[in-house]
């Protein structure tokens, strides 16, 4: 014969292994989407830094995102090396004056190895140029990798950036 106490004992056992059950089974959608990480996050930080650097044409922003030894390679041209040898590309002081009207990036990979990280985006810039009577625009699609290092400060810094266009159109 079954005594009340075992029943009440099976009862209160049976009870909690429902609603430890059911507790665990949520409705909720679970994010599939992970968490970036906080060097991803710094790097993309960078990276959003040096297109509103560029949207507000502050030199001093860009290129500080810049290690010394930086080295570019814009489409079609032979790469340029070194901090001031890239000031002077980007940033001339000859009268000139380039306008950013528009600088979109989407990233589409981002891989990190060690102190390296590397990213590429799509891009879309739009920028004007004059230098006394030569007035010109233009658009730009195109795809641009950036390599990333890692500091002795642990901050981030552009190391080699290439860019390459798969539109580009001259305004009128």
């Amino acid at each position: 014969m079954k005594t009340p106490i075992n029943t009440l004992v099976r009862f209160v056992l049976l009870s909690l292994i429902a609603t430890l059950v059911c507790t665990s089974c949520s409705t909720e959608p679970t994010n599939t989407t992970p968490a970036l990480s906080a060097i991803e996050q710094t790097v993309r930080q960078v990276h959003e830094d040096y297109v509103t650097g560029w949207l507000a044409m502050d030199e001093t922003q860009v290129m500080g995102l810049l290690e010394d030894n930086a080295m570019i390679q814009p489409n079609r041209m032979t790469p340029i090396t070194g901090i001031d040898n890239i000031r002077e590309f980007w940033f001339p002081r000859d009268s000139s004056q380039t306008t950013i009207n528009a600088f979109d990036t989407e990233i589409i990979g981002f891989h990190l190895q060690d102190s390296i990280a590397v990213m590429t985006h799509n891009s879309y810039l739009d920028w004007d140029y004059q230098k006394d009577t030569l007035a010109f625009g233009m658009i730009q699609r195109g795809i641009n990798t950036t390599v990333y290092r890692q500091q002795a400060d642990d901050s981030w810094k552009i190391w080699r950036s290439m860019w390459t266009d798969i539109e580009m159109t001259q305004k009128n």
